[in-house]
């Protein structure tokens, strides 16, 4: 069983990095160790703390470790520091200085594209792709706020929403969704032949396919 790294699970999103278990182990660990000398906020904190844990989760049980780079604890206020961050950590994590910290030889001929793509995808983020607080509020509020703000003109606020959207009524996270399915279903339904924006149209469309019944 492998894992997979994915830039979203947005349709639009569909770059990923495929690697076995002992592969996500290497990749995973030389991240960790190369981020370990620096001086962090707390926010890279959270971020590699963030990958320690889909490590640990692989070596607990193999093939449970796959994630999307938008998953990522990002704060919208801090993005384009703590994308060099990561940068910087992923560009470490590729020297010979940081693999030899292993108790193994790995071979960078195989781990260093991987994290290249990794810096790749990294590198997209922008912050139409980060949900916060006020998504978050949004949802709590109910469908006529999710409403207004999917037909309002704020192109970034609606993706942002979409995103969380995804992330909210994903099984995994089990979250409460008495009383919102089935409207916010018609809703997206709506959406999906509204005039919205494409890229909004196709995300709605992939909600619904991923958790909800389409007519």
């Amino acid at each position: 069983m492998s894992n997979i790294i994915g830039f979203s699970k947005a349709v639009f999103g569909k770059e990923r990095i495929s690697m076995s278990n002992q592969g996500t182990d290497c990749f995973l660990e030389l991240l960790e160790l190369a981020a370990a000398e620096n001086n962090m906020t707390d926010n890279q904190r959270k971020l590699i703390g963030f990958l320690k844990e889909r490590r640990e989760e692989n070596l607990s049980a193999p093939g449970t470790a796959s994630f999307d780079v938008d998953e990522m604890p990002w704060s919208k206020d801090t993005l384009s520091e703590d994308v060099v961050f990561m940068m910087k950590v992923i560009e470490k994590a590729k020297t010979v200085e940081v693999a030899g910290k292993l108790d193994y030889r790995p071979d960078l001929r195989i781990v260093s594209p991987w994290l290249d793509q990794f810096s790749s995808m990294i590198w997209k983020l922008d912050k139409d792709y980060l949900y916060g607080t006020e998504e978050k509020e949004l949802v709590k509020e109910g469908l006529e706020a999710i409403r207004t703000v999917l037909y309002g003109k704020n192109s970034s606020a609606k993706r942002r929403l979409l995103f969380y959207l995804d992330q909210y009524l994903d099984p995994f996270y089990q979250n409460d969704l008495t009383g919102l399915y089935e409207p916010l279903t018609k809703l997206l339904q709506e959406v999906m032949i509204s005039e919205n924006e494409a890229d909004v149209i196709e995300e709605a469309r992939h909600i619904l396919e991923a958790y909800m019944e389409m007519e």
